[in-house]
This record gives structure tokens, C-alpha cells and sequence, in this order.
């Protein structure tokens, strides 16, 4: 009697996590964009008068 899984169970549950975390880096890519965009950190030798966090 075996236990554990097979090799190709193994194969399929690598596959779907290496799938998430590659998703998982590109959304976390995608949502840095979007805030640099939003609110820039970096204004050169000005930043606006209003500037704030939030």
C-alpha cells in the first residue's frame, strides 16, 4: 500500500503553484505601476505644494 501521491499529482500541484506565484509577482507588478502613477515618489528638486501621503 502506497502512501502519499503519485508523480504526476506532484506534477499538476507544481504546476498550479508555480502558476499562482507567477500571477501573484505580475498583480504585485501591475499594482506598483498603478501607485507610481497615482503618486509618484520621487518629484525631482520640487515636490507640490500639496503633496501628502494619502
Amino acid at each position: 500500500m502506497a502512501n502519499g501521491i503519485t508523480e504526476n499529482e506532484a506534477r499538476e500541484i507544481h504546476r498550479l503553484v508555480v502558476q499562482g506565484w507567477v500571477f501573484s509577482v505580475f498583480a504585485s507588478m501591475g499594482a506598483h505601476v498603478l501607485v507610481w502613477l497615482w503618486r509618484p515618489l520621487v518629484y525631482g528638486n520640487s515636490a507640490p505644494a500639496d503633496w501628502r501621503m494619502f
